[in-house]
């Protein structure tokens, strides 16, 4: 006997199915993802980080060029290793050209 036939409610004849499919999961890739990612995050960070540690360092490049006791300690270091120079070049010529060669050498004959 079908009871359907005699019920206030209709009542469908099949069974809903549910469809469910399943879904791999990889532990592994899953990891690996994730460590890429974390790379990249850290290669990106540690590339501003570079990037602004060459920012500061031309910055203070330029800083120091423009500088004038800088500059006017360039030029007295120049100044002073010009007049050893001289000195230098002064002692030798007259070292040079007070030396006899020709008595130097009747000595040792």
């Amino acid at each position: 006997m079908n009871w359907n036939k005699f019920s206030l409610f209709k009542l469908p004849n099949k069974h809903k199915r549910f469809e469910y499919t399943p879904r791999y999961y990889d532990e592994r890739k899953e990891a690996l993802e994730k460590k890429i990612k974390q790379y990249n995050t850290e290669a990106v960070a540690e590339d501003e980080v570079k990037m602004r540690r060459e920012v500061n360092f031309r910055e203070n490049v330029s800083d120091r060029w423009s500088n004038s006791e800088f500059r006017r300690k360039n030029k007295r270091a120049n100044l002073r290793l010009l007049i050893i120079l001289v000195a230098v070049l002064g002692v030798f010529y007259v070292l040079f050209t007070q030396i006899d060669f020709e008595s130097l050498s009747q000595v040792g004959k």
